[in-house]
């Protein structure tokens, strides 16, 4: 539960920089989605259940946002669903969970996944609105798979904070286990 609770301000802090800084900043073809990135990484280091509380939570977040695309309800189910199933692929692979490229890894394979699955409900509900986000979803994958790497080291120790592991990661030691 604290993760949960910890995972909230992470979440707004995430998406006030995506507001107000990377949506400011001109990308070729499209901008990241630090907000996804975080979200998706957490989930991936988050147990199933809490990691799908964690993603309607944070669909809801995305769904009022402003500069989001889309019927209200509609991030949330798509992020309740993948971060669940991004989840059940962080138990399956436990060993590595914490691994940068692990993390940088699934959490691109979780983004393009979302992408599709809100794509094609879009298409689904609004076939314009479909058709305009998948023409953005290719520059959003490959700025986030550039990104990813250089946040997977700050969600890991964020997520580490958040459930209460405290070690050190200098040379002497590594994972929290001290040498």
């Amino acid at each position: 539960m604290r993760k949960t609770l910890f995972f909230l301000p992470i979440a707004l802090i995430a998406l006030a920089l995506q507001n107000a800084v990377i949506s400011r900043i001109a990308f070729p073809f499209a901008d990241p989605s630090i907000f996804l990135i975080v979200v998706l990484a957490w989930a991936f280091l988050e147990d199933p259940e809490f990691a799908a509380l964690q993603g309607f939570i944070a669909g809801l977040l995305f769904d009022f946002n402003p500069l989001s695309v889309g019927f209200i309800g509609h991030w949330a189910f798509v992020l309740a669903a993948v971060c669940y199933a991004t989840s059940e692929m962080g138990v399956q692979l436990r060993s590595s969970r914490r691994a940068p490229v692990t993390l940088t890894v699934t959490v691109t394979g979780a983004l393009l996944l979302t992408l599709i699955l809100f794509a094609v409900t879009s298409w689904v509900i609004s076939a314009e609105q479909g058709l305009s986000f998948s023409r953005t979803a290719p520059g959003v994958l490959l700025w986030s798979a550039l990104f990813t790497p250089l946040l997977s080291p700050l969600i890991i120790r964020l997520a580490r904070f958040a459930q209460g592991v405290q070690g050190s990661l200098g040379p002497r030691g590594v994972g929290g286990i001290n040498g």
